[in-house]
């Protein structure tokens, strides 16, 4: 084997990294500075031949200049490479846009099988690239991704990023710590996976970013009615029959205003797309979140199937003005819409992970249900600030 390699990962979280090395080197000597840019492992001893490993960490944070100046450097460099794979060069391109940390490799002796397959942990756990010898760049299973010759050994690559440093506003704190272990906790006695350095970015200090009674109480008319319509269309009715239902509810509930742009084009499409369709029809696992947060729906129960699609449009319809639905309603408690938004956040890092690594998704999860409900909850926190069309769920 040889010496030179380097791990890269959009995770910037120094007290992350030392996590995953104590736990990885758990039966061995390791000393880390106070900082934590050096860590250095000391195995053997006795009966055994001591190896030093060392590794250096710099971020985005730690060397901003230094870190991207070489970041720039080493997409320039992949950029030009004559790729036989355009798709796999392109995303490749994008994973380098987002990576915040590097960490260089130290060993006094060539790099052993053992130590390889210890690096390949560390890259698995940062969901992050191995830069290998001269120029290959390997994924977690050390697998070829792309090198210097324009060779690929996967046919695809699926960028994945940190959100931690995406957004300064999310500081962490005890509660959201707090709050990140308690979701862990039960995913594990479900026997569903978890990622021990997503981000702890729910904090109580976050409920003041939660919407409102009556903004929730108007994205869950709207939400409804757009679901409606999808359901309608996918279901064959006739664009007229469409057409004067959805007008009837809009009236009712003077709802006109509460419609986003991409809802408001939807609405007044005659024969929508069938992705449209799809898309709008799925907006029902979002309207259960939202009026569970109303206070009209008891519980939110494991993701494991779709909503009573029925009950939802009931609870909308049983009342005669959105005055009345609105007035009927008491919006939760920070902590518990906290406690949820964190959940599902962990919920779909797992479903993402599995569909990453082609992989069954763990513990009877319906991915479309968890995926709608994140998007629902992290508009709910005011994740990014973000409006309802451009709500991310990132993992």
């Amino acid at each position: 084997m040889m010496k030179n390699a380097a791990i890269y990962s959009s995770i910037p979280d120094l007290k992350q990294l030392e996590e995953i090395m104590r736990t990885l080197y758990k039966d061995q000597k390791m000393t880390v500075k106070p900082d934590r840019t050096h860590i250095e492992v000391i195995q053997g001893g006795l009966f055994r031949k001591k190896t030093r490993k060392g590794f250096n960490i710099m971020t985005s944070q730690t060397e901003p200049a230094q870190f991207s100046a070489m970041i720039d450097g080493m997409g320039g460099f992949f950029y030009q490479v004559p790729a036989v794979n355009k798709q796999v060069q392109q995303k490749v391109l994008l994973k380098l846009s987002t990576l915040n940390m590097v960490i260089g490799i130290e060993t006094e002796e060539d790099i052993s099988e053992e130590f390889y397959g210890e690096l390949l942990h560390i890259v698995r756990s940062l969901d992050g690239l191995l830069f290998w010898g001269g120029g290959q760049l390997l994924n977690g299973q050390g697998e070829l991704v792309l090198d210097a010759n324009g060779n690929s050994g996967v046919e695809d690559y699926i960028v994945t990023a940190h959100t931690s440093h995406l957004h300064n506003e999310f500081q962490i704190t005890p509660t959201g710590e707090s709050r990140k272990q308690r979701s862990n906790t039960y995913l594990e006695k479900q026997g569903i996976p978890i990622n021990t350095t997503l981000p702890a970015r729910l904090g109580d200090e976050q409920a003041s970013r939660i919407r409102t009674r009556d903004q929730v109480a108007e994205r869950a008319v709207a939400v409804c009615i757009t679901a409606v319509k999808g359901e309608c269309v996918g279901a064959g009715e006739t664009a007229a029959a469409t057409r004067e239902l959805i007008s009837q509810i809009i009236q009712q509930y003077k709802a006109d205003r509460f419609f986003t742009a991409e809802e408001k084009a939807f609405i007044e499409q005659e024969q929508p797309g069938e992705d449209d369709v799809v898309r709008f029809s799925w907006r029902y696992e979002a309207l259960w979140v939202l009026l569970w947060a109303l206070g009209y729906i008891d519980s939110l129960e494991k993701p494991t199937q779709i909503c009573d699609v029925p009950e939802a449009v009931s609870i909308v319809q049983q009342f005669d003005s959105f005055a009345a639905f609105r007035d009927g309603a008491q919006l939760r408690i920070a902590s518990e819409i906290l406690d949820a938004a964190d959940l599902i956040y962990r919920y779909d890092w797992a479903c993402v992970d599995s569909r990453v690594h082609q992989r069954p998704i763990p513990g009877g999860l319906d991915a479309g249900v968890v995926h709608e409900r994140h998007y629902a909850l992290n508009w709910l926190t005011g994740y990014l600030d973000q409006e309802w069309d451009d709500v991310r769920t990132d993992t």
